[in-house]
């Protein structure tokens, strides 16, 4: 609900296009998730920086949570046209929850964007 976030992506959220094909085919959401923040590139390079809990790297999978900027990370190479073109803007983020307390990662989360 933060005024910089501009989108959050989770397969089990009310607004995810394949809400339903999604609870046909899992039990739950899984522990990745898409936000959006409106910031640029620097900004939410920033913001990923400033994640205590959350570890930058470019797998999403494991017990420890983690942050990827597509833009910085798994896409740097690709032109930035050709990004926005794809939908990896600069303020793209996907996150991995891992098995931290979920009041330590909202914090951390809280954290992080209030520096911003």
């Amino acid at each position: 609900e933060h005024p910089l976030v501009t989108y959050v992506k989770y397969p089990f959220r009310p607004d995810h296009p394949q809400e339903e094909i999604a609870r046909k085919q899992m039990k739950a959401g899984g522990a990745v998730l898409t936000i959006g923040l409106d910031s640029d590139q620097q900004q939410t390079y920033t913001f990923c920086k400033n994640l205590q809990y959350f570890t930058m790297a470019e797998s999403l999978g494991g017990v420890e949570s983690l942050v990827c900027h597509p833009a910085t990370m798994t896409h740097a190479s690709i032109p930035e046209d050709i990004r926005k073109e794809i939908g990896i803007s600069d303020g793209l983020l996907r996150l991995s929850i891992g098995i931290e307390h979920i009041d330590d990662l909202i914090d951390d989360l809280n954290m992080a964007i209030a520096k911003l």
